[in-house]
């Protein structure tokens, strides 16, 4: 945790302090945590890490300083396109200098990765507190759903595929239809029974003059041998009534009712499912998230929200873009901006968010 000339080395998590107590980050708040750590903290060797979306949540007056301040190396932005925004980076950096980090956020979806963050010293949190200053303290972080699902997600993509399910349902399946030929070959055989008596007498009415009493028995004995002298004419009933009785396990398999309404779904889906649910893991609802303005529609705008490196499209109503609502969504967002939004609702049938400015 210290440099080899004794400084301590503490990673601030710049846009969490900025924003503490506050709506929008103040670069003017920040300076002053600053200056109250190292005030406490004289060894302290310090590395101010912001958001990319710092400089455009800051008040106008302050942007001009924040550039000079990034241009120095003062304060260092992740990389465009950073995965997990600022906080990724934040540990990434306290992870290769085993070193302190300042902040008041949990990092529940990175317990996983850093699981230094739970040893004693490692995290330190600071709040204002009115006629005394800013305190600084030790602390932990606190384990939530969102901690949970993060490991939850990284034990499945470690463990092997397990295609063992599908297997004992082969199976079920061949003895079914291995069993299925049977009825119909009891069917066949019982169902010319009765109608023998009606064929030996109509024969015995056309064939009077020839008296035919004893073959009679030569028939029946024919039809206990086996069905094929007398199966003759039945014979195409009989793949008839296998037919249906191969098909009667199929339909329920194939015309079950969610197939048609899958196929609605799929229709009207916004989004890929593995982009959505990525959305849905890594963002719970009333969570702010940074999103780029796309494109505008006659009721609001267009939205990407990144997640796990790709694009998850959003939607921006014109009622939640302000109180009142503006007339329309060019008149508080531009085309390409990065905005923090706040998500406020996913519909999973159409698999896209709704999100407003927070």
């Amino acid at each position: 945790m210290t440099s080899q000339r004794g400084k301590v080395q503490v990673v601030v998590d710049g846009s969490n302090m900025a924003t503490e107590g506050r709506s929008d980050p103040s670069l003017a708040q920040l300076d002053e945590v600053l200056r109250a750590f190292r005030a406490e903290n004289p060894r302290a060797e310090l590395i101010v890490v912001a958001d990319a979306t710092f400089a455009h949540r800051v008040a106008a007056s302050e942007r001009s300083r924040f550039h000079e301040r990034e241009s120095e190396g003062t304060i260092v932005t992740p990389p465009a396109g950073a995965i997990g925004r600022g906080d990724a980076f934040i540990l990434k950096i306290a992870d290769r200098i085993t070193g302190v980090v300042l902040s008041n956020d949990s990092f529940q979806e990175f317990h996983h990765l850093y699981p230094w963050l739970f040893d004693e010293g490692r995290l330190i949190g600071g709040k204002p507190v009115p006629g005394v200053g800013w305190i600084f303290t030790p602390r932990l972080p606190v384990r939530g759903a969102k901690s949970v699902r993060a490991a939850k997600k990284a034990a499945l993509a470690a463990a092997p595929p397990t295609p063992a399910e599908p297997v004992p349902a082969a199976p079920a399946r061949r003895t079914s239809r291995r069993r299925s030929p049977e009825p119909p070959v009891e069917a066949v055989a019982a169902e010319p029974v009765p109608a023998a008596p009606a064929k030996r007498t109509s024969r015995s009415r056309t064939s009077t003059p020839a008296e035919p009493a004893p073959a009679a028995p030569a028939r029946r004995t024919s039809r206990r041998r086996s069905p094929e002298p007398v199966a003759v004419e039945p014979v195409p009933a009989a793949p008839a009534r296998r037919t249906s009785r191969r098909r009667s396990p199929e339909p329920p398999v194939e015309a079950v009712p969610s197939a048609p309404r899958s196929q609605r779904r799929e229709h009207g889906a916004v989004n890929d499912e593995r982009a959505f649910a990525a959305l849905v893991a890594a963002v719970p609802v009333g969570a702010e998230v940074d999103g780029t303005v796309r494109s505008f529609t006659s009721h609001g705008a267009v939205v990407d929200v990144r997640v796990n490196g790709a694009d998850v499209e959003c939607y921006a109503p014109t009622a939640l873009l302000g109180d009142p609502a503006p007339a329309r969504a060019r008149e508080v967002l531009t085309r390409g901006e990065v905005r923090r939004f706040r998500l406020i609702s996913v519909d999973p049938v159409r698999r896209i968010g709704e999100v407003g400015l927070p």
